[in-house]
């Protein structure tokens, strides 16, 4: 029991720094949706920048993102279509102006792309920038799942930019987030158990240090 707690504290003990975060993220929620994916004979793709940085958006926050956005992208798609993840991170020229003086701080930052083939209409413009939420009466297009998820990527200075290719019948959905410039470390939980009986032997022969 005392060599088991001493591994456990070791264990609990010792930070992790966080490390292809994104990257875990995207793989998980789409195994959530894998069923629906198949039933609709969806092929998936992921195209994936290697070391992605990390981002300062929260984890929860982050997958409750990407959650509805695949859930919206899977509701989109019709039947023998696609959706692909690509992700990559630039460095922001100065003196960009615009939407992108949002960035200008940080510096850099990283980009999901989700794009899909689309049976929906597309928004009235081609590459729209979300920068307020539009009401359903202005464009049914972005319903209420959109507009929550944008309201989350505005709350973590994130961006988020819509692109439709009409002649390909493809729709863009662009999620932009600053780069954590710090080091970020968390702790693995580990489940404390000891044994339910004693090793064979008496503990007085056990040394103690």
């Amino acid at each position: 029991m005392l060599l088991i707690g001493l591994l456990n504290y070791i264990k609990t003990g010792t930070p992790i720094e966080k490390t292809n975060t994104v990257h875990t993220h995207i793989e998980q929620v789409l195994m959530k949706y894998r069923a629906q994916l198949e039933e609709k004979k969806i092929k998936t793709t992921e195209t994936f920048e290697e070391d992605l940085p990390e981002t300062i958006v929260p984890d929860e926050q982050l997958k409750y993102i990407l959650n509805y956005i695949l859930q919206y992208a899977v509701a989109s798609t019709p039947p023998n279509g696609s959706i692909e993840f690509l992700t990559r991170s630039f460095s922001l020229q100065r003196g960009a102006g615009g939407v992108q003086a949002l960035f200008e701080k940080v510096g850099r930052y990283i980009e999901i792309l989700v794009v899909f083939t689309s049976d929906t209409r597309p928004p009235r413009r081609s590459g729209i920038v979300l920068e307020r939420v539009p009401s359903l009466e202005e464009d049914q297009a972005f319903n209420l799942i959109l507009r929550l998820v944008y309201e989350v990527v505005m709350m973590n200075q994130g961006m988020m930019k819509f692109e439709t290719d009409e002649k390909k019948a493809k729709m863009t959905i662009s999620l932009r987030f600053p780069v954590e410039r710090r080091r970020v470390f968390f702790y693995e939980p580990v489940s404390i158990n000891a044994p339910t009986d004693p090793p064979s032997g008496s503990f007085s022969n056990v040394p103690f240090l």
